[in-house]
């Protein structure tokens, strides 16, 4: 394997630490697509279950449910992870002490209350 000075690899670890140091999307897509996912295999699972009952000797044994509760439980992981990365990242947020608001200025305050 060759490494020169223009690897692509210190361009992808800096566009990757810029997407995720300053944004909660990737975490609120998660979440996001994690419910959708969810509610998709709910959904997929109830249609399922009436195709099932109408349908009762057509069906074979076992797979539907299998690949229904696999999605449903890997999206309810997805959502939780989201969940939990949107905490870890509201902790980043507060523990980098950002002042609220930048000032410009101050105007009609005396010269003692804009050195505190």
């Amino acid at each position: 394997m060759v490494f020169t000075a223009c690897s692509p690899l210190p361009g992808h670890d800096l566009g990757m630490l810029g997407l995720t140091n300053h944004s909660k999307v990737p975490l609120r897509l998660a979440t996001m697509c994690g419910f959708a996912t969810a509610a998709l295999s709910l959904v997929a699972g109830m249609g399922y279950l009436v195709a099932k009952l109408v349908f009762w000797d057509h069906f074979v044994l076992g797979t539907a449910p299998v690949v229904v509760g696999l999605c449903f439980f890997a999206s309810i992981q997805l959502f939780f992870t989201g969940i939990v990365g949107e905490y870890i990242a509201s902790i980043h947020t507060q523990v980098l002490k950002r002042p609220h608001v930048i000032e410009a200025e101050r105007v009609n305050f005396s010269r003692s209350e804009n050195s505190q």
